[in-house]
């Protein structure tokens, strides 16, 4: 989601997202997938476990899923957690 800050308005989740998808695809080429989703976008009515979560208040963002589990929600994005998940899965890096 957009925030605003003392300079303007950020997307830096966006950018977290960009960064992530960067550094997986670099270890596991084609295997993955990341996508990035705006929860104030139309996009999110295919999600409704994310929109549940957040009605919850146990979605906090960045929330972060591989494939269908909820890896984490808050705090900060961890490309370690999502290649341990992904190597548990059976991706192997190249």
């Amino acid at each position: 989601m957009p925030t605003a800050c003392a300079t303007g308005v950020t997307d830096a989740w966006r950018e977290v997202a960009d960064w992530a998808r960067q550094q997986l695809t670099a270890r596991f080429g084609e295997q993955v997938s990341v996508g990035y989703y705006d929860l104030l976008s139309p996009e999110m009515d295919r999600f409704p476990q994310v929109l549940a979560l957040v009605r919850s208040g146990d979605g906090v963002v960045p929330l972060v899923f591989v494939g269908d589990e909820l890896l984490s929600a808050g705090g900060k994005v961890s490309i370690r957690a999502i290649r341990r998940r992904l190597e548990a899965l059976g991706l192997v890096a190249r």
